[in-house]
């Protein structure tokens, strides 16, 4: 139940928390506070090289208001039909590489959460992906994820 609930990575038991930090994990966060502003602006340079390299594929970024000061914790992806993005799992998935489905399934879905309507959440969560991002990501990494992506659209 510390992992939201989760049951695997696309089924959830039930309402769950992200209590996962212990005083160790708050120590090296501290550590690791003041390095924050550098990791964001590494990961802010990995998407704008996402970006480039996307650019024309008919894949959607969701919009980012300009009042906003993003944090590029993520770098979701809206593919087309979830076909398509299903087959670029698998083939990112046999090259060792694991992008998540973060906003799968809508919350409208999940068992413990009142039945609602949501429209734009159930027809953007079955074709949204994350693709990986970190301060770490190296350039070559980038290039060849949007690579299997393209032999895969």
């Amino acid at each position: 139940m510390s992992n939201f609930g989760h049951d695997g990575p696309e089924r959830f038991l039930g309402l769950g928390i992200n209590g996962k930090n212990s005083e160790l994990h708050a120590a090296m966060g501290l550590c690791v506070l003041p390095k924050v502003s550098d990791l964001a602006r590494r990961r802010q340079e990995i998407s704008k090289h996402y970006d480039q390299l996307l650019d024309g594929l008919g894949l959607v970024r969701p919009l980012i208001a300009k009042d906003v000061l993003y944090n590029y914790a993520y770098y979701p992806v809206i593919f087309p039909n979830e076909e398509k993005m299903l087959t670029v799992i698998h083939a990112l998935n046999a090259q060792q590489i694991f992008p998540r489905r973060y906003f799968y399934p809508p919350l409208s879905e999940l068992n413990y959460v009142e039945k609602q309507e949501g429209k734009v959440a159930q027809s953007i969560s079955p074709r949204i992906l994350c693709l990986p991002l970190a301060h770490d990501l190296s350039s070559s990494s980038v290039v060849q994820i949007v690579a299997i992506i393209k032999e895969n659209l």
